[in-house]
């Protein structure tokens, strides 16, 4: 029982580590609107946001179906766990509907018909 959620707990702090890592590769995405950079960078940023997202979002699904097996099996939902892995994948995903925005107002501009 108490492996179970110790595990439980590394898992949260590895997801909140993805996070960071996705906020770091967010934060030098958005800096690099700013200056010149090679095409190939803003690319291989890019793969690197896609990356850590889909990481992120699938050791967050990982996190929810193992705090579902220790509810089953010690019969106290792990609550915490769940509802901040839930608000770090939303974090995630709001942050690469941003980068999708903005990577399409440059690559095809802002028209209104």
């Amino acid at each position: 029982m108490l492996q179970t959620r110790r595990l439980l707990a590394f898992s949260s702090r590895v997801h909140t580590y993805t996070l960071l890592l996705y906020l770091f590769f967010f934060l030098v995405y958005i800096t690099c609107s700013y200056f010149l950079v090679q095409k190939e960078f803003i690319s291989l940023l890019q793969f690197a946001l896609d990356l850590t997202g889909w990481t992120n979002l699938l050791f967050g699904f990982w996190i929810i179906v193992f705090s579902c097996i220790v509810w089953v099996t010690d019969s106290v939902f792990p609550f915490s766990p769940v509802l901040l892995t839930c608000i770090r994948m939303a974090i995630v995903f709001l942050l690469s509907v941003i980068t999708a925005i903005i990577e399409n107002l440059i690559t095809n501009g802002f028209v209104i018909s």
